[in-house]
């Protein structure tokens, strides 16, 4: 990333920017007199906001958040029999979980434009509209893709489209006008399964997809469906779902539907700084150096609330199988370039979280048994598409067992 000068304006020196002194007002601090107005026009722009949580988070500091997570308590069998004081069972630790997250991601600009050595006034007009068009043709795309990349590859659970609608695994078949809607309302039942929240959950589709569902017979005669325009892609609402259409390009490789509950994840995003130096030396006519801060993550304990689907023309990373013999579990999915894993309970998708292994090797990965009952988790990366949803197992170090656990199968995990 270039180096941006700003020094000067707050005394740097005389050499590199033109008096201040000279020029009263001549350098316009942005962040204070458009950051609200860029809010809002990406509100209006982007195709992912709606599905985005900007909001629950606390900053660190400049370039990171923080995400305060409290454990579920248990319950126990009140019992009558037992002495007084130990009725209700044992007390459990209820813990909590903080997570820091580094903000990784920034855009900066450095524009200028020539010879327009004219009043304060239309030197911002001017400004407003090169900080307009740079937000709306090239921030608000970029930020769109990389949440939906993100999002894709942070997912608790990927499915393929089969004869019989959506599955974790088996023969997938192409999406189509005939099976469409079945996809999104089984996709909205499998996140009931894992006790997704109803409100905030976004259907991501492709345009082209979108036709076929316009095209779709089960929705010919709704009411809902045909009486109002797309808004921000918005096609329509289904069930439980929003369904938005989004260009082709921005739908991740190896994916074709995304659905995502607005808490899933945390994608904080801010003007950092904005300034524009009228006369800078060596050029004639207003500088304008800004850069924006954002990113975007799959929260942890939430990864269940993303689910991708497949179909034959286009699916994610086959989600691992595990098998244990001799000691050893052999992790398998089919052309991976890679495979990553957990015997703490924490989810492997997470950077840094927990005892995560990254196996560089391809199929047929074996890695030694725990030493002590776990619950394993592990996910594959693949080439050029979206990687595998989180494949769960109980180790039972005593029986020597490995057990695979259902993608909506309440474990404490």
């Amino acid at each position: 990333m270039p180096t941006l000068n700003h020094g000067a304006a707050y005394g740097g020196s005389a050499s590199s920017l033109r008096s201040a002194a000279a020029y009263p007002g001549a350098v316009y601090n942005l962040n204070e007199r458009y950051e609200k107005k860029l809010d809002e026009r990406f509100k209006f722009k982007s195709y992912t906001d709606t599905a985005a949580n900007l909001n629950n988070f606390s900053w660190a500091n400049a370039n990171a958040i923080v995400i305060e997570t409290e454990g579920d308590g248990q319950i126990n069998a009140y019992d009558f029999g037992a002495a007084l004081g130990s009725r209700m069972g044992a007390i459990h630790e209820i813990s909590d979980q903080r997570n820091v997250y580094q903000l990784q991601q920034a855009y900066a600009i450095r524009e200028g434009y020539e010879k327009l050595y004219s009043d304060d006034k239309q030197n911002e007009r001017k400004i407003q509209r090169i900080l307009k068009n740079t937000n709306d043709n090239k921030l608000v795309p970029s930020i769109d893709k990389y949440r939906l990349q993100t999002w894709a590859n942070g997912a608790g659970t990927t499915a393929v489209l089969t004869a019989n609608g959506p599955a974790l695994s088996g023969t997938a078949t192409a999406l189509s006008s005939s099976n469409v809607v079945r996809a999104l309302l089984t996709m909205s039942a499998m996140l009931d399964n894992m006790r997704v929240p109803e409100e905030g959950r976004i259907a991501f589709i492709g345009i082209t997809d979108a036709v076929e569902m316009q095209l779709a017979s089960e929705l010919a005669y709704s009411p809902e469906y045909i009486k109002k325009g797309a808004v921000n892609g918005e096609v329509r609402k289904l069930g439980k779902l929003t369904v938005v259409a989004i260009p082709d390009t921005y739908m991740p490789a190896g994916a074709k539907i995304m659905v995502k509950w607005k808490g899933a994840s945390a994608d904080p995003r801010k003007l950092s700084w904005s300034y524009v130096y009228p006369h800078v030396e060596g050029h004639s006519g207003p500088v304008i150096n800004g850069i924006y801060r954002y990113d975007s993550f799959v929260l942890a304990q939430k990864a269940n609330g993303i689910l991708v689907l497949g179909d034959s023309t286009a699916a994610p990373q086959a989600t691992p199988t595990a098998a244990l013999a001799s000691g050893k579990i052999t992790f398998t999915s089919a052309s991976s370039t890679g495979i990553v894993y957990t015997i703490d309970g924490h989810n492997p998708k997470i950077e840094g979280n927990g005892t995560s292994v990254n196996l560089t090797t391809t199929t047929g990965t074996a890695v030694n048994a725990p030493t002590a009952s776990c619950y394993v988790q592990a996910y594959a990366k693949g080439s050029n598409k979206v990687n595998s949803g989180i494949g769960k197992w109980f180790f039972d170090a005593t029986a020597g067992t490995l057990t695979a656990l259902s993608y909506d199968q309440e474990a404490e995990i």
